[in-house]
């Protein structure tokens, strides 16, 4: 009987980033333990696989860059596209899930090569946001570099508030997006 294929890294890494995109909130900072089911792996086989929780981490870190477009994808809609993107990246379900995410943020920062990783997908967001502002086409925009720097740390900005806030006048990437549009316009 023929042995069934192995799953490459990279399935395995969309199978756990999946996972984690889809789990219950709030939610606790996330195991090997609870994400070894998703990959099929028990987790000795993801320490088999990724060398430990850090070196799986760094995985999804490299997933989620290879996910943030080069270029824009819908050029004669940018703002569609700008709002999915935020959306996407920027809305937490709840206060409890932007404190949970925080965390594990700042849990991964701690780690130099994991710093490295989101260090170059932030450049990565900016590069995109950037081609996106410019396809926007707005007035008094001068660089758009600046202008996607600003939007991105308002997105960033409005996770740390929707984590403090509840209700009505939490920041949502949409209402982020157009208070952007509304200063620059």
């Amino acid at each position: 009987m023929a042995r069934p294929q192995r799953a490459s890294d990279e399935e395995i890494v969309a199978r756990i980033a999946h996972h984690l995109g889809t789990r219950e909130w709030p939610a606790s900072s996330w195991s090997l333990a609870e994400v070894a089911p998703a990959a099929e792996l028990s987790p000795a086989g993801l320490v088999k696989r990724f060398g430990s929780r850090t070196g799986l981490l760094r995985a999804l870190g490299e997933h989620w860059v290879g996910a943030i477009p080069r270029e824009p994808q819908l050029p004669d809609r940018p703002l569609e596209e700008l709002r999915r993107f935020a959306r996407d990246g920027f809305a937490a379900p709840s206060g409890a899930a932007a404190i949970a995410g925080l965390t594990d943020l700042l849990a991964d920062l701690a780690d130099d090569s994991t710093r490295a990783v989101l260090r170059e997908g932030v450049e990565r967001q900016l590069h995109y946001v950037a081609r996106l502002v410019e396809h926007l086409a707005l007035p008094r925009t001068g660089d758009p570099v600046r202008a996607a720097a600003l939007l991105l740390d308002a997105l960033h900005g409005g996770l740390v508030r929707r984590a403090t806030e509840a209700g009505e006048g939490s920041p949502t990437p949409d209402n982020t997006i157009d208070a952007f549009l509304e200063w620059w316009t």
